[in-house]
């Protein structure tokens, strides 16, 4: 269980991006001065048999010489996360706040991915729908190891010389959102987690494939569509995606612009929904000064 938390914790999304025909990709370029951006919106999921990525991102790799995760992937420099940060509180379980009617459904999405459900009853709501949304992906055949964090890392060791390769870091600590998401009260946790068993009740199975295809066309409005399948005007679901998406996009923005003093060229990968809807990343570096393409 550990272990799969670990893996989970590398990201938000459970989906990957998929390299064919015209494609568009959510791939841009920031500039500042002398400083570059290329970034690129990751899927932390995918499938062994994935199509490449187009030559334009890897020339943009090979340009640069910083290579800037989301978050940190790489196994063997990820240490056990705080789990306090995820529990319920002492003597509480997810059962003892659902509906009658809700915990049918939770347990038809228990046994409809193959799990024991007493493993997670313990976990809060925000953290029992991104390890259920794992599941989810993983069971339609989707993995971390083919993620886009992990294909460009091997591409990287596979085609640089150790001495030219970029130099690797992280925007968010190891436990960041773990402490972010923390903090939402139980109730703005559990109008999102309603939502979520609501919707994966009404579709019966993951909508991985689906998202597949509107991200490698880079179709803004269906994906986000999807993500926010709640009602975007309760403020419990709305707190839910500033915690999620806001704050955290605000934090990276500022920490690339602190990383724009610096002259150079750098490529950077975070989840795709930190680059489009609003308050996207790319919206608060436009205001810091950067010019923005789409590539």
């Amino acid at each position: 269980m550990r272990q799969l938390i670990k893996l989970l914790l590398l990201g938000c999304l459970v989906f990957t991006l998929h390299a064919e025909g015209n494609d568009r990709y959510f791939f841009y370029k920031a500039t500042k001065g002398n400083a570059v951006f290329y970034l690129l919106g990751s899927m932390h999921m995918g499938k062994p048999d994935d199509a490449d990525y187009p030559a334009k991102v890897y020339a943009a790799l090979s340009e640069s010489g910083r290579f800037i995760l989301e978050g940190e992937v790489r196994k063997e420099k990820i240490r056990t996360p705080d789990l306090s940060l995820t529990y319920m509180p002492a003597g509480k379980t997810i059962r003892q706040y659902l509906t009658k009617d809700e915990n049918v459904q939770y347990n038809k999405m228990g046994a409809a991915l193959g799990i024991d459900l007493a493993l997670f009853d313990r976990y809060q709501p925000w953290f029992i729908e991104f390890m259920f949304g794992y599941r989810l992906a993983f069971n339609a055949g989707f993995v971390l190891e083919y993620g886009t964090e992990h294909r460009l890392l091997r591409y990287i060791h596979r085609n640089f010389e150790k001495t030219k390769r970029p130099v690797i870091f992280t925007l968010e600590g190891n436990d960041e959102v773990l402490r972010s998401m923390h903090q939402l009260k139980m109730k703005e946790q559990l109008q999102r987690f309603r939502a979520f068993l609501a919707y994966s009740d009404r579709v019966g199975t993951s909508n991985v494939l689906e998202m597949q295809k509107y991200w490698r066309e880079g179709n803004d409005a269906n994906v986000l569509k999807i993500f926010h399948y709640y009602d975007t005007k309760d403020t419990a679901s709305a707190k839910y995606s500033q915690v999620l998406l806001y704050d955290r996009n605000a934090r990276m923005a500022e920490r690339l612009n602190l990383i724009a003093r610096y002259e150079g060229t750098s490529f950077v990968v975070t989840g795709a929904l930190h680059l489009i809807g609003p308050q996207n990343i790319l919206e608060h570096l436009r205001l810091a000064g950067f010019k923005i393409e789409r590539l």
